[in-house]
């Protein structure tokens, strides 16, 4: 299957199923678009039965969730064509003719010309010393918080827990915010250094953070 590519972030592609974890990315993370929300609002079900029924084969799944498994890579929501184009539509209308045009560039095997976001607006803050380390902090908090989902969600999964979809979207559904919220959290503490004698010793575990990590340390 042809590469697609959404606003600089890459669409994979799995059993002719496409990614809603990176369109999620792709559109800005928020939680509230989470494909897991999307997954199970009775309106995308409606679509999915329709979408299956359409097929002549009965096999191929129109949206597919994995969770587990050797290949980390593989894990998360995916789902066919005709759902990503619903899954961007109820982000938003701006999004879905951003997505819309995406998968018509690649079906003409044409460089896909898209129309980016107008810049976000900018905003000035201060801060002490002290609520910037406090920031530090925070992040190294949910770090660990998700770490530790990660760690608890396959003993979940096994016993059949009815938590075990709540606490895989804890250990997966933020991987973005976490790494997103690093670039920002280096970016303004670029000026200080590591200090281990000091409250600037949570710098260590923001500079040794590996943005391409799926599976998280805690």
């Amino acid at each position: 299957m042809s590469n697609l590519t959404i606003l600089k972030t890459s669409i994979r592609s799995y059993e002719n199923l496409f990614s809603l974890n990176d369109l999620h990315i792709a559109s800005g993370g928020l939680e509230k678009h989470r494909p897991s929300l999307f997954a199970r609002n009775e309106q995308t079900k409606e679509l999915v039965k329709e979408i299956e029924n359409d097929r002549s084969t009965k096999t191929i799944f129109a949206l597919k969730t994995i969770r587990g498994g050797p290949d980390i890579s593989k894990q998360g929501t995916w789902a066919c064509e005709e759902l990503v184009l619903s899954y961007a539509m109820w982000i938003s209308p701006k999004f879905h003719l951003i997505v819309l045009r995406a998968f018509l560039a690649m079906h003409r095997n044409q460089p896909q010309q898209l129309a980016l976001p107008e810049p976000e607006k900018k905003f000035t803050f201060e801060f002490t010393e002290y609520e910037l380390q406090q920031l530090a902090w925070l992040w190294f908090a949910f770090k660990r918080g998700v770490g530790t989902f990660q760690h608890i969600e396959r003993a979940f999964n096994v016993l059949g827990s009815n938590m075990s979809g709540q606490i895989y979207g804890q250990a997966y559904e933020y991987l973005s915010v976490l790494r997103s919220t690093n670039q920002i959290l280096n970016r303004i503490t670029s000026d200080f250094d590591i200090d281990q004698m000091t409250n600037w010793r949570a710098l260590e575990h923001l500079r040794q953070f590996d943005p391409k990590a799926v599976k998280i340390d805690f």
